[in-house]
């Protein structure tokens, strides 16, 4: 297609035009027979070509080389010219059919093709490249080997003859966007946006390295973790390695797994905790024996003083049966003695009546264990609990209404108040100090023994909560209350306006501040009582261990 392709070099002859759209085949070489290299004559000379700037009648954009091209002519004669290379293009597929992979040279057919000339888009054997590329225009065509040879142009299949030469870039044309130069001008893709077909390729090559360089790494980091799964096995499993002594003699040895270590860890851990349940057991089992040994003493003492105490009846009873047989005389001398035993004999009554009533005739021994395996025996195990806070928080109000039952107007509490509480089958001994400022240095005194401490704040004053929080982290830094529960009462949630449990927990950052504590925080209200039983009833579960907390 010399038109098309805009050729720069033609035959330098009368017939150089009609030579010129002759020469035009679908693979566009230079030479069918007779190239554009060149011309072999009847007596096998060549003649050489001139350029297309020197022939008189193709000057600037005069004459044939600035008429339009008229796509239908050449069409028409390269369809022509593809029913003259059929018989060849046959021959060289049944060749390739019969697995016979020789290319012909296109000027010889008798020589073996050995390289390509990339701008004449022939093939050539050496000779013949050196005949017709003698040339100095023609020697700088690139030549390469057969293996470098670029790929063929792929035809429309709109118009066979013109090979696809460019993308259309619009949205609807993307099931089939590849078209010739017919398809682009006159074609379903006229005036559509478009790409040259090379550097469309070239741009989808660049991606696909992109990706493949991605897909690479992502090769390697997949291949990385793999190696490291197979590393992070081997090491939870163990197994066997081979080391060297000290005389270089290897030997395997058995190199232990985390998994194995971690059996290791845990045996060892239950193993501590049975040798410590074991002393705890005998611990408590002492204990329980202690008690057992007091009350069979106090219990077998008992049985002597009322026996004691039988046997002086009897005398008293006898002494008196005696006096009643006798004259009237010796009644009447007997009158202060027997008054004397009488009034010893109600003394007597009356102290049993008093012991009988304070104690129960039970042979049960109540057992109840802290969450410390520690063991209690008594109908009611006491705690030790300590009412801390700001003043105006409603500390007393609290203890009163956990004790009587009933709201107590507030009143600032100078020095402290202690009651005791029964709650299911525990006594809580509560120590109310006052909160006011000079008293505050004062609570040090009584943390000794404390096993609870209740934080008692105002939900209503929010900006006395930062003089709360101060107080607390002060309170929580004592040695003595390391161990101690710590239960936080938000005081007076009935009121419009104040602080929510939730609220105070961040403002207070008591997750932070109470960190490796036992804690606990309870919305209430002292007036009605809401929220203090379930206080106690956190304080109850902590304090004892699970499934031996008994309802009173």
């Amino acid at each position: 297609m010399l038109i098309e392709q805009n050729r720069k070099y033609v035959w330098d002859s009368p017939l150089a035009p009609a030579q010129s759209s002759a020469l035009t085949s679908k693979n566009g070489r230079c030479c069918s027979r007779n190239k554009q290299a060149g011309r072999r004559s009847d007596d096998g000379a060549v003649y050489p070509t001139r350029e297309r700037s020197s022939w008189k009648h193709g000057e600037g954009d005069s004459g044939v080389w600035g008429l339009k091209k008229n796509f239908a002519l050449l069409e028409l004669l390269e369809r022509l010219q593809n029913g003259a290379t059929n018989q060849s293009g046959m021959a060289e597929d049944a060749l390739k059919g019969m697995g016979e992979c020789i290319i012909r040279c296109d000027e010889d057919e008798s020589h073996t093709a050995s390289m390509y000339c990339t701008v004449c888009a022939t093939h050539l054997c050496a000779e013949c490249s050196q005949l017709t590329h003698s040339t100095r225009t023609l020697a700088k065509h690139r030549r390469v080997p057969l293996a470098d040879k670029p790929h063929e142009k792929t035809l429309c299949p709109q118009h066979q003859v013109h090979a696809i030469e460019f993308v259309c870039l619009e949205e609807p044309c993307q099931s089939g966007p590849l078209m010739c130069c017919v398809c682009k001008e006159y074609g379903k893709h006229q005036g559509h946006k478009h790409a040259v077909l090379e550097t469309e390729a070239n741009q989808i090559r660049a991606s696909i390295l992109d990706m493949a360089h991605c897909i690479r790494s992502f090769t390697d980091e997949v291949s990385e973790y793999s190696r490291k799964l197979v590393g992070i096995v081997q090491q939870i499993e163990g197994g066997e390695q081979i080391v060297e002594d000290g005389v270089g003699m290897a030997h395997t040895e058995h190199v232990p797994g985390t998994a194995e270590s971690a059996r290791s860890c845990v045996r060892a851990y239950f193993a501590d905790l049975h040798e410590t349940l074991c002393r705890q057991e005998e611990m408590a089992l002492s204990v329980v024996d202690a008690h057992v040994r007091e009350r069979l003493i106090w219990l077998r003492q008992q049985q002597e003083d009322m026996t004691i105490l039988l046997s002086q009846v009897s005398t008293a009873c006898l002494h008196c049966e005696k006096t009643l047989q006798q004259d009237d005389c010796r009644v009447v001398l007997a009158k202060q003695e027997i008054n004397c035993l009488l009034e010893t004999l109600q003394k007597q009554q009356h102290q049993f009546t008093e012991l009988a009533d304070h104690i129960q005739l039970d042979a049960g021994i109540p057992v109840t264990f802290t969450k410390d395996n520690r063991v209690h025996i008594g109908p009611k195990m006491e705690i030790r609990v300590v009412t801390l806070g700001l003043d105006g928080a409603g500390k007393t109000t609290i203890l009163f209404k956990l004790k009587q039952d009933e709201f107590m107007q507030p009143i600032p509490t100078i020095g402290f108040n202690v009651e005791t509480v029964e709650y299911k089958n525990l006594k809580f001994t509560i120590w109310d100090v006052g909160g006011k400022h000079k008293l505050r240095p004062l609570w040090k005194h009584y943390y000794l023994n404390t096993q609870a401490v209740v934080f008692v704040i105002d939900s209503c004053h929010r900006d006395r909560l930062m003089e709360a929080h101060s107080e607390l982290a002060k309170l929580l830094t004592e040695k003595e209350l390391r161990d101690a529960l710590l239960l936080i009462f938000a005081n007076k949630q009935d009121v419009p306006g104040a602080v929510s449990v939730e609220e105070m927990t961040e403002l207070l950052s008591l997750h932070k501040l109470c960190c490796g504590r036992s804690w606990h925080i309870q919305g209430c209200d002292a007036r009605s009582g809401m929220g203090l039983h379930e206080g106690l009833d956190w304080l109850s579960r902590q304090l004892v261990a699970a499934g031996v907390l008994d309802v009173a």
